[in-house]
């Protein structure tokens, strides 16, 4: 009773300070005179007491999170706080450790668990516990905290917090406490209120990174909907139940659990067909058609996810909320980007660069994470990599380094990094990332058939293979202890044989892995299969297994010309490493200028005469005109490789400096991006 009258005395306090002209000097110094005289009880009473809002904030200065460290800062929407976030991300990605008191070597051959330990442990949050605070975090606590929404990214790092003293079994847990409720009172109220639990907590974990945990609440949630709550308001229960599949269908589709994902996409069309139908509506279901859209986009059926995307932004209206339009739109930019249609994509892009209000953290990393791969697919890989680094920094600010977001970024950036350094051939960086991704996903407990770890293995086995080709030229300087360089040539010539073998195998063992999943998920007529047929006829070659090469790469076309057509750039890839094989191994010099022609073709098509691709094709041209002594066809596509550096570096001063003067201020106008959809050529 005495800790009880204290906080009361505390919260008329409060209330006489925010009455006050001084408010907000006042009401902070108030908080901290509470958290000055803390302690276990009186936190106890604090957030038993205290409104949401109040109790929430003071948990935050007790914990003195990060201690206003620099290398933490939780709002990147400030003019000047990008470029330092960029910094920041850019020495989590390189696994930079100077001034970090951490001293282990984190060379690829010697990234050991240890050293991935050692410095995620530098990365996780700094905090004092000093009241046993996250002993308390309990379901209903989090049901207090979870409606303070402009407290949102606070919450979310509290919950990492307890994650971090608690174990990652933690999230789990809480799923379970509130899974175990029985309902015994078929009081409609009682259902109603265990329902909204159930939503704001499956929710919160899907957004948190915590995708299965998140997939098991909103599945337990549905059930409770459609079968145990008798509910005459069918509006009210339409609303429930499109919530509960929204989330629920985005977090299976992002978590690739496919069999799961198509049961909850049949239920979702059917509840968005009842929506649909319903007389005078006025429920948009904007979202549920994103989600649609995002479950055939990581199946990568684009058209479809295409179809649900324009639906989408369709279904806005102009009061629907801010982050529901930027949510829409910036998905739709994304899929329009896999589809090659770069200039509705960049078109899109300019016109939401025209809203100049802040955006949540959270919302701003993904649309910096959408805007990410129109820049690759536009061939503009550079341009992504501060988009990524700011995507790192603000997600382990978030959700910490041990979590399934910040993962995801290591293995997008890895991608992206390995593609913008293949000419260089560096990609020191490009793994550090991936394994970082990797390492973080088995620590917190992914299956090893889970699709995002087996891709996360896709991709290191890509750079894998790009290290081992070029271990002969530079191995001696990358690779080799200075102990072992007293070796006779011969001696370190095997050494580096031997070593590329390794990391050829390694790579190998890790493309069949990615073919064994794909076929098991999604069959022999995919996109993802023809991907892993594309990755190891690339890796055959590189072996010197020609003919298993070769057939690796006529599957590959063969499975993207029945999904894709003859004239799709992804068709082009894979015609493109066919006929290098048949130029440098095979000797099929006249197959293989019938391959490039093709493929430059497409390129040109699709992308103009300053895409990347078409220099490979450039120069495998000019590789076959050589051999079979067409001096007249070699001169030519020489000439066009030495113009088309100058057609490049054109075009990139052109995209970096010009202005789409078709630009409204309108910020967020959906005229104008239904506009932009139609490819209208009004002056909307």
């Amino acid at each position: 009773m005495q800790h009880c009258n204290y906080t009361q005395r505390r919260i008329r306090k409060i209330i006489m300070s925010n009455s006050s002209p001084n408010v907000e000097s006042l009401y902070n110094k108030s908080l901290n005179q509470l958290c000055y005289s803390m302690n276990e009880d009186i936190l106890l009473n604090v957030m038993k007491w205290l409104p949401p809002s109040i109790s929430l904030q003071i948990v935050w200065k007790v914990l003195r999170v990060n201690d206003g460290s620099e290398k933490f800062i939780y709002n990147h929407m400030l003019p000047d706080s990008e470029l330092s976030s960029i910094n920041r991300g850019r020495e989590i990605a390189q696994m930079s450790l100077h001034n970090s008191g951490y001293t282990a070597p984190v060379s690829y051959r010697q990234m050991s668990s240890e050293t991935h330990e050692g410095f995620a442990t530098i990365q996780q949050t700094k905090f004092v516990d000093h009241f046993n605070f996250s002993n308390h975090f309990d379901l209903n606590l989090f049901s207090k905290f979870v409606d303070v929404t402009n407290y949102r990214s606070e919450l979310f790092t509290i919950f990492q917090i307890c994650v971090q003293m608690n174990g990652f079994q933690f999230p789990k847990q809480l799923a379970d406490e509130w899974i175990k409720i029985d309902i015994q009172d078929n009081n409609d109220n009682v259902y109603v209120h265990h329902i909204d639990q159930g939503l704001k907590l499956g929710i919160f974990l899907g957004d948190a990174g915590w995708f299965s945990e998140c997939a098991l609440v909103l599945s337990h949630t549905y059930q409770i909907i459609t079968t145990k709550w008798v509910c005459h308001d069918q509006n009210l229960k339409l609303v429930k139940i499109i919530q509960c599949l929204t989330k629920w269908l985005l977090v299976v589709s992002n978590y690739h659990n496919f069999d799961e994902a198509k049961v909850v996409l049949q239920h979702m069309l059917q509840t968005i067909g009842i929506i649909e139908k319903l007389e005078e509506r006025t429920l948009c279901i904007a979202y549920a058609y994103v989600a649609v859209s995002q479950y055939y986009y990581v199946l990568m059926e684009f058209n479809e996810a295409w179809s649900w995307a324009v639906k989408a932004v369709y279904e806005l209206r102009d009061k629907s909320a801010d982050i529901l339009k930027l949510l829409v739109i910036s998905h739709a930019v994304r899929v329009c980007s896999v589809l090659n249609k770069l200039s509705t994509a960049r078109k899109l892009l300019n016109q939401l660069h025209t809203y100049e209000k802040e955006i949540d953290q959270n919302i701003h990393v993904d649309m910096l994470l959408n805007e990410a791969c129109y820049s690759l697919k536009a061939d503009l890989a550079k341009d992504s990599i501060n988009s990524y680094y700011i995507a790192l920094d603000s997600r382990r600010n978030l959700f910490g380094y041990y979590n399934l977001h910040t993962a995801i970024v290591f293995v997008d950036y890895a991608y992206a990094r390995y593609v913008c350094d293949y000419s260089t051939t560096d990609f020191n960086e490009a793994m550090r990332s991936i394994l970082q991704g990797i390492f973080i996903m088995e620590k917190i407990g992914l299956p090893n058939d889970n699709m995002l770890l087996v891709n996360a293995g896709r991709i290191k086995a890509l750079i894998l293979e790009e290290k081992a080709l070029d271990i002969m030229d530079r191995g001696i300087d990358i690779y080799i202890h200075d102990g072992i360089r007293d070796l006779q040539a011969d001696g370190i010539k095997r050494l580096l044989e031997r070593m590329k073998k390794n990391m050829l195998n390694e790579a190998e063992a890790l493309h069949l892995k990615a073919l064994q999943v794909s076929l098991q998920a999604v069959g022999v007529k995919a996109l993802l299969t023809a991907k892993s047929y594309c990755n190891l006829g690339r890796l055959y070659q590189s072996q010197e297994k020609f003919t298993q090469s070769e057939k690796m790469h006529l599957k590959a076309i063969e499975i993207k010309e029945s999904i894709l057509g003859k004239d799709n750039p992804e068709v082009a890839l894979s015609l493109g490493h066919l006929a290098s094989l048949y130029t440098y191994q095979l000797k099929k010099y006249e197959e293989a200028e019938v391959l490039y022609l093709r493929s430059k073709t497409i390129y040109e098509t699709t992308y103009g005469r300053q895409y990347t691709g078409l220099l490979y094709d450039f120069q495998g041209l000019v590789e076959v005109y050589r051999e079979l002594n067409n001096t007249e066809k070699y001169n030519q596509y020489t000439e066009n490789i030495l113009r088309f550096h100058e057609t490049r570096e054109a075009w990139l001063h052109e995209v970096h400096t010009a202005t789409d003067e078709n630009c409204t201020k309108d910020d967020l106008s959906l005229e104008k991006f239904k506009c932009i959809l139609n490819e209208c050529a009004c002056d909307k």
